[in-house]
């Protein structure tokens, strides 16, 4: 069964990293494309082969020979166009973060279960082989009782009003900015190594950027397990620091940048160093497994509760950093 694709979104996500995912896999193919911009449409179409282009997205939902459709748009309308999808039975891969709000993240979960359609969260880091070594490490008992986890991640923002990705610091398209935006990828990882957090706290400001949204926040947080959590995320840094580190009672692991794979392994018994790279196209991995759900009808390995789980999270961080 090969899966036929539509995208919702043909902006910078897309262009970079999902269609080329869509393409590299065999199981896949990429049927339409939705963008509202004719002529960025046309562009998109033409750069990857992609046979239909829709500007009203009503049209790309309404083609019956799509089988799974991506979102890549702005946070504000995935709750709609998810809805949409579910309605005509269509399976959906929507871009992090899930929606603007965890009520509108259980009506999504609510109407593709009702639907009986898979319902997955582009959390593409979730795939790192270094996370997965990091998880078995820990598992292992190899750095002893965990004290904490550590994340400090940035992007240059480079985007101007107009760009297509300037709606990560409107707040009523993007819901929020560093912490949503940038911030969920970790809070992800974080919910999925150590389970389920129990207390947030910290701040969330606009320093530099010349818009509402966060463009510093700094969680910490408490597991319910116990292990405690820092969280640093920016909008307007040249240089994304992306570290990641764990540090229990023999030892840490750190896994910075947390993009290379690059592992080290420090312990009383000395330091050791490993490669675990991800997969060239972030996305790919990420598209192959809910193919596969599709195909064998399980969940995906990130599905619409995680998405709610990360998103809560974040409301939290943000009630809490706004006070």
């Amino acid at each position: 069964m090969t899966v036929r694709w539509g995208i919702l979104g043909c902006g910078d996500v897309a262009r970079r990293r999902v269609a080329g995912a869509i393409a590299d896999d065999p199981d896949s193919r990429l049927l339409a494309a939705c963008r509202r911009n004719g002529t960025a449409l046309e562009q998109f179409c033409s750069d990857f082969g992609v046979d239909r282009g829709y500007t009203d997205e009503a049209d790309l939902v309404g083609d019956a020979d799509i089988d799974a459709v991506y979102i890549a748009t702005p946070v504000n309308r995935h709750l709609d166009q998810t809805l949409a999808c579910a309605a005509v039975g269509k399976h959906v891969l929507c871009e992090k973060p899930m929606a603007m709000s965890v009520e509108e993240c259980d009506r999504m979960i609510a109407a593709c279960e009702t639907a009986g359609v898979r319902l997955g969260l582009a959390y593409y880091r979730r795939f790192y082989p270094v996370v997965d070594r990091i998880r078995d490490l820990v598992s292992e008992g190899r750095i002893g009782t965990v004290f904490s986890i550590t994340a400090v991640t940035a992007t240059p923002f480079t985007f101007t009003p107009g760009d297509d990705g300037y709606w990560r610091v409107v707040l009523e398209e993007g819901g929020g900015g560093a912490l949503m935006d940038i911030g969920s990828h970790r809070l992800n990882l974080f919910l999925d190594l150590f389970g389920p957090i129990a207390d947030v706290r910290g701040f969330c400001s606009t320093r530099a950027g010349d818009f509402a949204a966060d463009d510093a926040a700094l969680l910490t947080v408490r597991f319910e397990s116990g292990v405690l959590g820092t969280l640093q995320c920016y909008f307007g840094v040249p240089v994304d620091p992306d570290e990641f580190v764990v540090v229990g009672t023999e030892g840490r692991l750190v896994a910075t940048p947390l993009n290379s794979g690059h592992l080290v392994i420090e312990t009383a018994g000395g330091v050791e160093t490993e490669s675990h790279p991800p997969s060239e196209n972030f996305n790919l991995p990420l598209i192959t497994d809910f193919v596969d759900a599709i195909r064998t009808g399980r969940a995906p390995r990130v599905d619409g509760h995680e998405g709610r789980s990360t998103n809560e999270v974040i409301e939290r961080g943000y009630r809490f950093g706004q006070a």
